[in-house]
């Protein structure tokens, strides 16, 4: 093969991801020209440039509610999913035996389509559903909870929709960390737990970071969940945003309340991964006491 193949060849293999980047950012391009357009109830959507959507969202109590609502919400899905998903990831990396059962258990939920699993969330939720009748069965409650059209429901279909993607980068980042770092931990006279906080836990902030990241990206835009297990009671962001759009055709709101949802998540995020850099290297520095 010529020098010229070699020093070419890698970067082909990224054009397919290059191109992917480019009409995601050409299409937010394309919603950020929109949000400063103009319209009226009369006239429509009208080229313009004007910041007449952004005043109008920036001073609506109700759609700010929103925006904080949805917020909080993927931020209890990414908190309760890294709950649920750690434990399972450090059981996967450190039992190999159980690896291959653990795998089919978290990827099987994502061959199924999310429409198909919202649906049977409303058969496990409803008032005669499985988890009434287990509620009412132990004695808990005297008559069925309502669970169904609750933010409640809405974070479990979407833990149900996102947990792969919490355990398995944290899994990878688990199995190339290399146990003598723990066995030593051990010879200084660190207790498991100290070895595990102090040297397995700061290891796997990289595939924390990478799941936390993903999982609440996935939730704070997640539509199909709010939609169907919310019933209308639960109000997010997607779905004020569809309405704009498809509904009062409302095209410069619409797309700016997306950037703002979108400029809010990339802020978040960084002021996340500045606080778990911050966090690894304090773990990284601190030394267990004898």
């Amino acid at each position: 093969m010529s020098p010229w193949r070699v020093r070419v060849a890698p970067y082909i293999l990224v054009l397919p991801a290059v191109a992917f980047l480019g009409f995601l950012i050409v299409g937010t391009a394309y919603v950020a020209r929109y949000s400063v357009n103009g319209w009226s109830p009369t006239a429509g959507n009208y080229t313009a440039w004007s910041l007449a959507a952004y005043t109008t969202f920036l001073s609506d109590t109700y759609l700010l509610g929103a925006l904080f609502y949805t917020v909080r919400l993927s931020l209890a899905v990414t908190l309760v999913g890294l709950l649920l998903g750690y434990p399972v990831a450090y059981l996967m990396a450190t039992k190999p035996r159980y690896r291959n059962v653990l795998l089919v258990i978290i990827v099987l939920p994502l061959l199924t389509d999310v429409v198909v699993r919202a649906y049977g969330w409303i058969v496990l939720l409803s008032s005669d559903g499985l988890v009434n009748r287990v509620i009412t069965g132990l004695g808990l409650s005297q008559s069925p909870v309502k669970l169904l059209y609750t933010g409640t429901a809405v974070i479990a279909e979407l833990l149900h929709e996102t947990l792969a993607f919490m355990i398995l980068p944290i899994a990878a980042v688990l199995q190339k960390i290399d146990p003598s770092l723990s066995e030593a931990a051990g010879t200084l006279g660190a207790n498991r737990w100290k070895a595990f906080w102090l040297i397995t836990f700061p290891l796997s902030l990289p595939g924390v970071f990478a799941a936390t990241v993903l999982v609440f990206a996935l939730g704070i835009s997640a539509f199909v969940g709010p939609l169907v297990l919310g019933g209308g009671n639960v109000t997010v962001m997607s779905l004020l945003i569809r309405d704009q759009v498809g509904v009062l055709l409302d095209w410069p709101l619409g797309s700016a309340m997306s950037i703002v949802l979108v400029a809010l998540t990339l802020g978040l995020l960084w002021l996340y991964g500045r606080f778990v850099s911050a966090g690894a290297g304090t773990l990284a520095t601190s030394r267990p006491r004898a």
